[in-house]
């Protein structure tokens, strides 16, 4: 028990360092590319942060645990929503235009649903994973570039005060492209390093507790797995750039709905219980819907909002735990 605890406080400590490099890195990257903070943060950083889930989801699959992945990748969901933009946006309200974010909003939803849609015979197969891969693959790839030919000298000039005014290194070298590259790969695997000791030294101390893998997944793994999008947003709120997080927590969702989980089905069947069809998907679009509401009304989040995902974020752990126990009693 004390190695697992041991294994999750040094990861945790390398995922807040790593984090640091990771957004100051990514922030620059915006520049060298002249493309505005959000869409890194929705392409770049959030395919990089997810990759804990991919690597748990691949081991899971692999172990037979293929619930644990799908638990693993719908709770984060839950968690990027719920706490992560929820405490982002206490910290500082997060300006955002709705019209920039119909499509990651739009591509969040329609995931979720063809999700809930594919699974209603409570298992994933396999050509349906291949589905979900091949569908997010070309989501992040025609955004990437959409945005990329769209790209003004105005963001340029956003992204290069922000550099002036929030980055600064002892080594003006990590200024360079060659550098921003080596110090961005750096963070992402300290972050990623940092992130597989904490979700072992989590499983560990959970499973001797005897708990489910599917709840595993909801909730401690989860939480492990989401940190990375957790310490961005905490780093990119710091230095004023929680645009930045936005775009990496909706890029991250994206690519757990469709990339991760179907990697897992690629791997081997995923079977699912009724609890997950009836009450954790309906939370995940509930929560999405209450994101889009918050933003379309307010023009961004916030911080009376960011009480709101985090009063649904504890609610839903509440209810899961609710469930959980009664489950175990009968």
């Amino acid at each position: 028990m004390w190695s697992d605890l041991l294994g999750l406080l040094i990861g945790l400590a390398l995922i807040i360092q790593g984090g640091d490099w990771f957004v100051a890195a990514a922030i620059r990257i915006a520049e060298f590319l002249r493309m505005p903070r959000v869409v890194i943060g929705g392409t770049l950083v959030s395919l990089t942060t997810t990759c804990p889930e991919l690597v748990v989801s691949i081991v899971a699959s692999s172990k037979g645990e293929s619930s644990l992945a799908v638990g693993n990748a719908v709770g984060s969901c839950l968690c990027n929503v719920g706490l992560v933009l929820g405490v982002t946006a206490c910290i500082r309200p997060i300006p955002l235009d709705p019209r920039a974010l119909r499509l990651p909003l739009g591509a969040m939803l329609v995931m979720a649903l063809l999700l809930l849609g594919m699974t209603l015979d409570l298992r994933l197969a396999r050509w349906q994973g291949a589905v979900l891969v091949a569908t997010g693959a070309i989501y992040f790839l025609v955004d990437f570039i959409r945005h990329y030919r769209d790209r003004s000298p105005a963001h340029l000039v956003e992204a290069t005060v922000i550099e002036e005014a929030a980055t600064q290194s002892r080594w003006a070298w990590f200024k360079t492209r060659r550098g921003t590259a080596t110090q961005f790969l750096i963070g992402a695997a300290v972050v990623i390093g940092g992130s597989r000791l904490l979700v072992d030294g989590a499983v560990g101390a959970a499973g001797r507790l005897g708990i489910s893998t599917m709840i595993i997944g909801l909730t401690v793994v989860a939480l492990g797995t989401s940190l990375p999008e957790l310490i961005t947003a905490v780093t990119s709120s710091r230095r004023g750039v929680s645009d930045l997080a936005v775009g990496n927590v909706l890029g991250a969702n994206i690519a757990n709905l469709s990339i991760i989980v179907g990697t897992a089905a690629l791997f081997r069947e995923v079977p699912l219980d009724r609890t997950t069809q009836l009450f954790n998907f309906p939370s995940l679009l509930l929560v999405v819907l209450v994101l889009g509401i918050l933003i379309h009304r307010s023009g961004g989040i916030t911080q009376r909002g960011g009480v709101i995902l985090l009063a649904l974020y504890g609610t839903y752990l509440a209810a899961l735990l609710g469930l959980t126990l009664g489950q175990r009693s009968t």
